[in-house]
């Protein structure tokens, strides 16, 4: 077994290469670059391929040592502006607000170009550990590809971190600074109804540029180069005041906040979300990131509740937007994979639907077992069982891959794993393979009693993969490993029928007759309440004689018994013994006792005094 898993990993070796780390890690970084350089000079291009291939990489290995010395910087915001002692007008206020949505924009950038490059190092990660012999050539320029986009994913996480900070403190200022702003909500209302004024004018004007573009297509079917500028500078003009409209509504939203007038506030910010749906996707994405910003500030400035209550619709919309990002925001990277709350979720249903279906799996069986007579509860238990962990290992692969993670390399982790069962687990599996076997073989089952040894035995209440577990007489369950039936010598009283002899030892007197002996037993067994086999030619009822001893004549009573007689062999050895003697005692038949016969023979000194008074005595 050990033999054939090296040959397996020295198999997968040959095959499979992994990502080598000292291209982004470590402290000798540069000299390693020196070293692969010198690799690359040393390669001979076969072909035109060849040459692009080699090209490409010491271009990507000159890009990585700019890498190593690139310190990533942040835009700072404009902080003067809120600085000043003076009163701070609307439109540097705007311009404060314009600077932190660029941040929050850059933000986002950076986290969406932090998921592609993830997605390119998985994708390289893949290619590299599939590596075949075809494509070995190939293999430095996958590493470094994948070291650049590591390097570069690295430095994208510091700069997030900075700008989230930065992000965090310009918040902070912004609302603080609120107080010092001077706004002319007159002025402001007037331009919000300007931008209305000329938004109609160009809609009217939209109107007409598409009837001009009905008439050229009737006329020439096509629409002419000058018609085309029109048509784009009328977007353009309708964006420009769309976006001078909203701007407007957000400052007034932040005038009747500095007012201490929410409802006004919260109004304005509503109708600024509805006109950002009319502008186009790259200057919409632009106002999104603005509005979610300042509805963030409005939540401090006036309260979750009054902001939620502002419009149920509305509310509920962002509600959702808000918990969707959350559960798909990424929590942690694994694999190049990110993981978010609704995978780990997603992974948990699908595991509690799995154990679900393997519980269910495994209690079918055994209600089978239990109405079935032609499946016996040990093999139901059995197979049931392999079933569950079958099913859990199933649901565990299939939840795993559901969100993602790469799989492809379960074969090396198999490899690894077996490497570690065969110095580390192999008393568990080989306890597992025992109970496969034992579940096909059948030798044990459920209900069986068992003698593992002189002090274990009783009768198997439970059978599991890895352990069997035996109730002895005393009620005393005893957790037996599987392997141990496999290995040692097992006997099983009930394998194939119930049916057991046992042999009870009795004495009598010397002198007592033998075949009086034998008719007074076998008379009162019949007679008896005891349960044993009688009437079967098979299995007779005898006496033996085992023995003349010192002080008796040793007999024992051979008799078949069956079901609880069996598996209860010293209670059935007892009631035995009792009814023998009081059979022997019925019938006045000696049973005898360990008993000496002292003899006390003198010595010549002592018959030479006793000769010597017998003498005196004559005189």
């Amino acid at each position: 077994m050990k033999l054939l898993t090296i040959l397996f990993m020295i198999t997968c070796s040959l095959y499979s290469a992994e990502v080598d780390t000292k291209l982004f890690d470590g402290n000798n970084t540069i000299s390693y670059y020196e070293a692969v350089k010198s690799t690359i000079d040393k390669n001979v291009p076969e072909n035109q391929t060849d040459t692009d291939r080699i090209a490409t990489e010491r271009l990507i290995l000159e890009k990585l040592t700019k890498l190593l010395n690139v310190t990533p910087k942040t835009n700072p915001l404009p902080d003067a502006i809120l600085i000043s002692d003076k009163n701070i007008t609307s439109e540097q206020y705007h311009t404060y607000l314009e600077a932190l949505t660029e941040t929050y924009e850059t933000i986002e950038t950076l986290k969406d170009e932090e998921l592609n490059m993830q997605s390119k190092r998985k994708y390289l990660k893949k290619s590299i550990n599939d590596i075949t012999t075809e494509d070995k050539k190939n293999l430095l320029l996958y590493q470094l590809q994948y070291a650049f986009y590591k390097l570069k994913g690295n430095n994208h996480t510091l700069l997030i971190k900075s700008y989230e900070t930065l992000l965090s403190k310009g918040e902070i200022d912004f609302k603080e600074a609120l107080k010092k702003v001077n706004f002319n909500i007159a002025t402001l209302e007037k331009t919000v109804a300007d931008a209305d004024k000329k938004l109609t004018a160009i809609e009217q004007n939209t109107i007409s540029l598409n009837l001009a573009k009905e008439r050229e297509l009737i006329y020439s079917e096509t629409v002419s180069e000058d018609l085309k500028k029109k048509f784009l500078d009328n977007t353009a003009s309708k964006m420009s005041q769309m976006t001078t409209k909203i701007d407007q509504k957000l400052l007034l939203a932040l005038a009747y906040v500095q007012k201490t007038q929410g409802q006004k506030s919260l109004d304005y910010l509503a109708s600024a979300k509805e006109d950002i749906h009319m502008l186009t996707p790259e200057i919409q994405k632009h106002y999104n990131y603005k509005s979610t910003m300042l509805k963030n500030i409005f939540k401090d400035l006036i309260g979750n509740v009054a902001l939620a209550l502002s419009s149920v619709e509305n509310s509920a919309e962002d509600m959702y937007e808000y918990i969707y990002k959350k559960l798909t925001e990424n929590l942690f990277v694994f694999n190049e994979q990110g993981i978010s709350a609704l995978d780990i979720g997603k992974v948990l249903l699908i595991i509690i639907l799995g154990f679900m279906l393997a519980a269910f799996y495994k209690r079918k069986i055994m209600n089978l077992a239990i109405n079935r007579e032609k499946i016996s509860i040990s093999s139901a238990k059995a197979i049931s069982s392999l079933g569950y962990y079958l099913i859990a290992f199933i649901t565990f692969i299939i939840a795993l891959n559901s969100i993602g993670l790469d799989l492809s390399n379960l074969g090396m982790i198999a490899g690894a794993l077996s490497i570690g069962i065969g110095f580390g687990l192999q008393t568990v599996v080989s306890n597992l393979a025992a109970g496969i076997i034992l579940m096909f073989e059948r030798t044990i089952r459920l209900g069986d009693y068992i003698e593992v040894s002189d002090t274990i035995r009783g009768t198997v209440s439970d059978m599991k993969m890895r352990s069997t577990t035996v109730t002895t007489n005393d009620n005393i369950d005893v957790i037996i490993p599987n392997s141990s039936f496999i290995q040692n010598n097992v006997i099983n009283w009930t394998l194939e029928n119930d049916v057991r002899r046992i042999h009870i030892p009795f004495s009598v007197a010397y002198g007592t007759d033998n075949a009086r002996v034998e008719e007074v037993i076998m008379e009162e067994l019949k007679h008896t309440n005891i349960n044993y086999v009688k009437n079967v030619m098979k299995y007779p009822t005898v006496i033996w004689m085992t023995a003349m001893g010192s002080s008796s004549v040793d007999y024992e009573l051979i008799v078949w018994v069956r079901g609880k007689s069996t598996t209860k062999p010293s209670g059935t050895k007892s009631d035995f013994l009792k009814f023998i003697y009081a059979a022997l005692n019925k019938h006045k038949i000696e049973i005898p006792f360990p008993q000496l016969d002292l003899h006390v023979k003198p010595t010549g000194k002592e018959i030479s005094i006793d000769s010597q008074k017998e003498v005196q005595k004559g005189d």
